[in-house]
């Protein structure tokens, strides 16, 4: 989220754009959890009423990702709407500070959006190439946006294979300015 509202500043109280980045942060998770709520209703749709099968499935998939992605994203809006309103500017840019600095929801956040962007643009292409399943036909918007729901949860899952497989929850140490002096040959005094 970094790269998408530059520049960060060093201190909180010179955050520009803190309610936009704070209300998207908070929109962008209320769209995660939409779209992860999804697969549990797609499949538990799919199972009641059937075909119970994969290309049953499928369709639902998206419809439901794109229902849950955006009732999941005003949900956000409104929830942010309502926990910050009659807050002070200091205590917005306060809370969008602390999210920029916080380098595990940065990780986070370029997986998510990343996942959602493919997930959107791969749709998009399929339907473009009419690829996708018959009960979408006329229905391309909610097929894009539900594989950007989809997205979201391929991003979620990759972050957490990353995050938490790869690098076993660690990060890797930061030098201090010492340590960074000796390696360029120079002495430091701090």
């Amino acid at each position: 989220m970094t790269t998408l509202f530059l520049p960060h500043t060093p201190y909180a109280e010179d955050q520009p754009h803190a309610k936009t980045i704070l209300i998207f942060h908070v929109m962008r998770s209320g769209a995660t959890v939409g779209a992860l709520a999804s697969l549990l209703t797609s499949t538990l749709s799919t199972l009641y009423s059937g075909p119970r099968t994969l290309a049953g499935l499928y369709p639902r998939l998206f419809l439901h990702s794109a229902r849950g992605t955006v009732i999941g994203t005003i949900l956000g809006g409104l929830a942010v709407a309502g926990r910050m309103y009659g807050r002070e500017e200091i205590e917005w840019k306060d809370r969008s500070w602390r999210l920029l600095e916080n380098r595990g929801q940065v990780e986070v956040d370029n997986w998510l959006l990343s996942g959602a962007a493919v997930g959107a643009v791969a749709v998009g292409l399929a339907a473009r190439r009419g690829r996708l399943p018959a009960a979408l036909n006329g229905r391309v918007v909610s097929a894009v946006v539900g594989g950007g729901g989809l997205g979201l949860n391929a991003g979620m899952a990759g972050y957490m294979g990353w995050r938490y497989g790869v690098h076993e929850g660690k990060w890797p140490e930061r030098k201090t300015t010492t340590e960074v002096d000796e390696e360029s040959g120079g002495a430091s005094t701090s």
